[in-house]
């Protein structure tokens, strides 16, 4: 028997016995008594921020008060949005209203996929992201989020999760170096 037999013998006697994966669905899972306290508490720590709509309010009428001075503004939410031939054509966009599927309380992201998303770029060039989600559509855990997605429905899904920001080696944090620098989460 060669040297590299007779180790790789050793190796397979002297292996551990197998151990069984734990039942995940035996396991408690974490569940939050205020679900919007939660998401918002958290998406507020990451430099976003998120409201619930009330009565007599309107989504644009919470942007206009957050943003008075708001810039050019595309709204995907309502059926006969602005239309581009072109994803480079979002390259101004201050302030991108956009539809939000799903919403998850344990790490404030929000599911984005929908069929007539033509041009995703706008969720990444806009300066302020506003992700308008049903109120209904909040669930606890990503575990609950992914047992109600289906992956494949679209051609682009993306969870997404208050303002994009980034620190270097020195530390220095980078508001919207690869997103928006502003994410609202509106929830009606």
């Amino acid at each position: 028997m060669s040297a590299r037999d007779s180790i790789l013998a050793r190796i397979r006697h002297n292996r551990p016995a197998a151990t069984a994966l734990p039942d995940i669905h035996a396991v408690p899972f974490i569940r939050y008594d205020n679900q919007f306290e939660a998401f918002a508490t958290l998406i507020r720590n990451l430099g976003g921020d998120a409201v619930q709509m009330q009565p007599g309010q309107s989504v644009a009428s919470i942007i206009a008060e957050r943003w008075p001075e708001a810039g050019r503004s595309v709204d995907l939410t309502v059926p006969n949005h602005e239309e581009v031939d072109d994803p480079h054509a979002w390259h101004d966009v201050d302030v991108a209203i956009v539809p939000g599927q799903l919403a998850v309380a344990e790490n404030a992201t929000v599911w984005v996929s929908h069929p007539d998303n033509r041009f995703r770029s706008i969720y990444f060039l806009t300066q302020k992201l506003v992700l308008v989600v049903p109120r209904e559509s909040m669930v606890d855990t990503m575990r609950d989020a992914y047992a109600r997605i289906d992956m494949a429905e679209h051609g682009f899904g993306s969870f997404i999760s208050g303002s994009s920001r980034t620190a270097d080696i020195e530390q220095s944090l980078v508001m919207g170096a690869h997103g928006a620098m502003v994410a609202l989460v509106i929830f009606i």
